[in-house]
């Protein structure tokens, strides 16, 4: 997949604060790239950037059309600009029809009546707002009033789509069409995406990519399992809502097999760092099994007496919080539950493959 614009060294600051640090990042053609991070990390300003809106600090955008930001002519911003759509938060939606609302962008750049009228026809049936076609724009409710903000962009056949926190004031029946609509209409006018959020869960459904970025930095970019599976540091994990976040030491290490104490317990793990080495260890939820008995856990190298501390069902799934001697939260099966007798003050044997065990450097951020 071909790059279609490659950020480098991109700095931004206010009146000499630091607000972002992005050292390398591509946006692929045909992705929709999700920018994830707590709010105030500098994500929309990247957005601002890339929309042209503003100059970093420093650093180097190249887009599509070979032109970069550093020697971009008036001109050839223009052009990029044109071809380029952005959706808010906010619908920002005119006193007028949905119809004329989605129309405004074709008529701006004086595409011809017939033409628009068609464009916008196929639009409006796109988004399931034939019906709405004469309403006051204003009138609407704002998952509604969303998809006319979204069709006022898409109708315009954007090289590149940006999105910066565009569910965040919708109820949740709302951001699931959105997410669906979204998804659907730049997958099949093959479209470039950029999704700009702070809630993680909102984007996995639909990104292809995350890009991590917290207090200013970029972090981590990869495919949302691959981030979420093996995040590059304790930041990145605490922020993706990691439940089971340890904080150890390595004792000793050969050959990638690492042994690291963690309240004064060892745990084995894969990693390659040496031994005092301060680490963060992150382990899955599912990958903690609850056992009736130490021998069960065969050749699992980590087993942990657990005490059950609580026990709550969330959806089909069952969470387990549990004393190992430091604190472990456990997914199980219903199923499971009940047929072990999983209940607060019982013990049990939990049990940790050493593969299962993702271990990070420990840093000043995470």
């Amino acid at each position: 997949m071909n790059a279609l614009l490659t950020m480098q060294g991109l700095r931004h600051s206010y009146d000499g604060r630091p607000v972002l640090g992005v050292e390398s990042l591509e946006v692929l053609e045909g992705e929709i790239l999700a920018i994830v991070g707590p709010n105030g990390s500098g994500k929309s300003t990247l957005l601002r950037i890339v929309n042209l809106l503003e100059r970093p600090t420093r650093g180097e955008i190249e887009f599509w059309n070979g032109s970069r930001l550093s020697g971009m002519s008036r001109g050839e911003r223009k052009e990029l600009a044109r071809q380029m759509a952005m959706i808010f938060q906010e619908p920002l939606l005119f006193r007028r029809t949905v119809r004329e609302n989605v129309a405004y962008g074709l008529k701006v750049r004086r595409v011809p009546r017939d033409e628009r009228r068609v464009q916008v026809g196929e639009m409006l049936a796109r988004l399931n707002l034939v019906d709405l076609a004469e309403r006051d724009a204003l009138t609407l409710s704002g998952g509604e009033a969303q998809k006319v903000a979204l069709g006022r962009a898409m109708v315009l056949k954007p090289r590149l789509l940006l999105l910066d926190e565009p569910l965040a004031s919708l109820d949740m029946p709302s951001r699931r069409e959105m997410r669906t609509y979204i998804s659907r209409l730049v997958r099949e006018m093959g479209v470039t995406a950029i999704y700009v959020s702070h809630d993680y869960h909102e984007v996995l459904e639909i990104a292809d990519r995350l890009a991590v970025i917290i207090g200013g930095t970029l972090l981590q970019t990869g495919k949302p399992g691959e981030v979420f599976g093996r995040p590059v540091n304790g930041a990145v994990a605490e922020f993706l809502g990691a439940e089971n976040l340890l904080e150890g030491e390595v004792t000793s290490c050969r050959e990638g097999a690492a042994r690291i104490s963690v309240s004064g317990l060892e745990l084995e793990a894969l990693c390659d760092l040496s031994p005092g080495s301060r680490v963060k260890v992150l382990i899955h939820p599912e990958e903690v099994a609850l056992l009736s008995g130490v021998g069960e856990a065969g050749s699992v190298r980590n087993r942990l007496r657990a005490r059950v501390l609580e026990v709550r069902e969330i959806g089909g799934m069952v969470r387990v919080r549990l004393d190992c001697g430091f604190p472990l939260v456990a997914h199980i099966t219903r199923a499971s539950r009940e047929e072990m007798g999983v209940e607060p003050g019982r013990e049990f044997t939990a049990a940790v493959k050493a593969t299962a065990l993702h271990v990070m450097p420990f840093t000043r951020k995470g």
